[in-house]
């Protein structure tokens, strides 16, 4: 079925189209001006007003660089159950009729990132956007698509990991150019997967795109099936000996390039040498079988050392090297979301409770406490205002802030980190070095001793003397040690700045660190409950836990540990106020309650009792002592208070002398630190 009509006259103005209907749910627009160029001005314009559509689901571009006698053309696809070809295309035309020039709201990404090894751009409608990739499925947190431009082109599986492996929110990802699919594991409360697709098709359309196919990557799979029949035709089949043989030299074609580079490049003997030799042996003795381990050995280790060091790098720089895409642009008091690589230096930007910090740069509006350990080791969250600094990477656990932009995305210094750590995947070991030294000297003595099993115990003797060899386990396990050990080391937090160190660390004895951040636990713990005039101590935790139960920086997780310890039920709250940097004011169980550091209580009336001032007193006087006797290490101490303020009136006043009050001071007793909990009057 055929329609012969122009479709739209902003677009088709001068030009023939010819619609035609090769197949339920398919429209088929041919037109040889329109669509010979996919990233022309006039197929971007069509393709974009075509989307306006509800009913078209995806859109490809066929034709373009072929025969000329191929027509080029553009066919859409719909639900054929629910809309008519005729239907579908008289709204098309509309919508190019309706739509001005350059006035879509629909961005049409390059051809580049969507064209299939046949030439064909596959276009497909996610919610709003226009991409190349195709949604194979979908879930909460997960979602796998699909991109026929990634066929056999590693590189561009590269170029997208190295966008994913930096993005805060992604978890984990898995590209495959074998069958052009990525999968990617989000938090949905920090990406949404409309922006995953964008930041794909960004990562596409700045990949360096090559007409040339990698090729098949069948070592291991040639490998094993070599196995199996290798040993039918050794103990089976003898007939197929001479197919065995063939297959199992082809196989050893890495041992042989090896052994070229090694001699004829190199101008040594190494053990690829040796390895050669193995396969020259099994060949001409016809033990295939032997040789078809051998050689699925080598090829099982090459694959292994590939695989660790692709994931020791994503989890290195997964530990290190995430930043926030997205963040909110400051404009005219207003906040906008914008990719993170559109900020320039000086642009303001909002952060807000529990949001990590995008970018290094100057408060220039709010205070907020943030959490800074990756960096700097620091336990505790450090408070910040105007005129102080922040760094990407932190994270803010309380308040909100404006930033002053001075450096994003790789010139931040957790970005320089990162690259630190990616280069140490890079760095041998000493004892691999060494390890392949002893291996290339022995080379020599192992022909020699083969030589000897030649004259002694004949040419299969000699074979398997020349296979004892060395240098096979040392190349593989060497860096399958240090790159675990990295990848390890990352897991747990530990960073890893030269892979060198490694090799040095069983000769340390003594370290020195310049900080007691370095040595404290993430986390404080309430080490005592210091009660008076009366008060039960668990009650007081109660309150104080109670007070501190909707937020997140480590005092009030001490505090909320110690309640879960106690098996404590906490009452409700309201009228919750909370200053950054000061503390909170509750109402609980028709008391007012207050959690805070001593200029809070100060500026809210309250005093400290002579109980409290003497637990204040004790832990400073263990701070000094600690300080003195530990290498001049300095350890801060934390106050927190929770009481009742002053009232104008004696019963006020009594009731406030009678109220509780919550003091966290810093202690460290045989390198324990412990959190006090006390309670007194004004």
């Amino acid at each position: 079925m055929t329609y012969d009509a122009p479709v739209g006259r902003e677009v088709s103005t001068g030009v023939d189209v010819r619609s035609v209907f090769p197949d339920n749910g398919v429209i088929r627009i041919e037109s040889a001006r329109l669509f010979a160029e996919p990233d022309g001005l006039l197929c971007r314009r069509f393709v974009a007003s075509v989307f306006l559509a509800p009913e078209i689901d995806s859109a490809v571009i066929v034709g373009c660089g072929t025969a000329e006698s191929v027509t080029p053309a553009v066919e859409l696809r719909f639900d054929a159950t629910q809309y008519s070809p005729r239907q579908v295309l008289e709204h098309v035309a509309t919508l190019l009729d309706a739509t001005p020039c350059c006035e879509s709201s629909v961005e049409v990404p390059s051809a580049l990132t969507a064209r299939d090894r046949h030439g064909a751009v596959r276009y497909h409608r996610y919610g709003q956007r226009v991409t190349g990739w195709r949604v194979v499925s979908e879930r909460v947190g997960a979602i796998k698509l699909e991109n026929p431009v990634l066929h056999r082109k590693a590189v561009l599986c590269e170029a997208i990991e190295r966008e994913l492996m930096s993005v805060l929110g992604v978890d984990r990802y898995e590209t495959s150019s074998r069958d052009c699919c990525a999968k990617i594991e989000y938090d949905p409360r920090q990406l949404r997967p409309v922006q995953i697709i964008e930041l794909l098709d960004g990562a596409l359309a700045n990949a360096e795109h090559s007409d040339r196919l990698d090729p098949l990557d069948l070592d291991l799979a040639i490998c094993t099936a070599s196995l199996p029949l290798a040993a039918v035709a050794q103990f089976a089949m003898p007939a197929l000996l001479p197919v065995s043989a063939a297959l199992f030299a082809y196989t050893a074609i890495p041992s042989f390039r090896g052994a070229y580079q090694v001699l004829f490049k190199e101008r040594r003997l190494g053990v690829d040498v040796l390895d050669s030799i193995v396969v020259m042996g099994c060949l001409a003795t016809l033990h295939v079988f032997p040789g078809a381990i051998l050689a699925w050995c080598l090829s099982v280790g090459r694959y292994l050392v590939r695989r660790t060091e692709d994931n020791s790098k994503k989890l290195l720089l997964g530990a290190f090297g995430k930043q926030p895409r997205y963040v909110w642009l400051v404009k005219d008091e207003i906040e906008i979301e914008v990719p993170l690589d559109r900020l320039d230096k000086g642009d303001i930007v909002a952060i807000h409770t529990g949001e990590m910090v995008p970018v290094d740069g100057i408060i220039v509006e709010g205070l907020a406490m943030i959490d800074q350990h990756a960096l700097t080791g620091e336990s505790t969250p450090a408070e910040k205002g105007v005129g102080d600094r922040v760094f990407a990477s932190t994270v803010m656990v309380a308040g909100k802030v404006h930033v002053a932009v001075e450096k994003s995305g790789s010139e931040t210094a957790t970005a320089k980190i990162a690259q630190i750590l990616n280069d140490s995947a890079g760095y041998k070991l000493a004892s691999q070095h060494k390890g392949e030294q002893i291996a290339d000297k022995v080379v020599i003595p192992t022909l020699g001793l083969g030589g000897l099993a030649f004259a002694a115990l004949g040419p299969t003797g000699a074979v398997a003397v020349v296979n004892s060899d060395l240098g096979t386990g040392i190349r593989m396990a060497a860096p399958l040690a240090m790159l675990s050990t990295l990848a390890l080391c990352a897991q747990k937090g530990v960073l890893v700045k030269d892979g060198r160190a490694l090799d040095l660390l069983c000769e340390v004895d003594t370290m020195l660190f310049d900080k007691t951040g370095t040595l404290t636990r993430e986390r404080p713990e309430v080490g005592r409950v210091i009660a008076a005039n009366g008060f039960d101590p668990v009650h007081i935790l109660r309150f104080a836990a109670a007070a501190e139960r909707r937020f997140h920086h480590p005092i009030a997780l001490a505090i909320l540990q110690k309640a879960e310890e106690e098996g404590l039920r906490l009452p409700l709250t309201d009228a919750t106020q909370y200053k950054v940097g000061y503390g909170i004011a509750v109402g609980i169980d028709g008391h007012r309650v207050r959690v805070g550091s001593r200029r809070f209580m100060e500026s809210e009336g309250v005093s400290l009792t002579r109980e409290v001032q003497d637990a204040l007193d004790e832990a400073h006087r263990e701070g000094q002592r600690d300080r003195a006797g530990s290498a001049r290490a300095r350890h801060q101490s934390h106050r927190n208070h929770l009481g009742r303020p002053r009232g104008a009136d004696p019963q006020a006043r009594r009731g406030a002398r009678d109220g509780p009050l919550l003091c966290p001071g810093a202690a460290r007793r045989q390198g324990r630190l412990r959190r006090e909990i006390a309670t007194g009057r004004s």
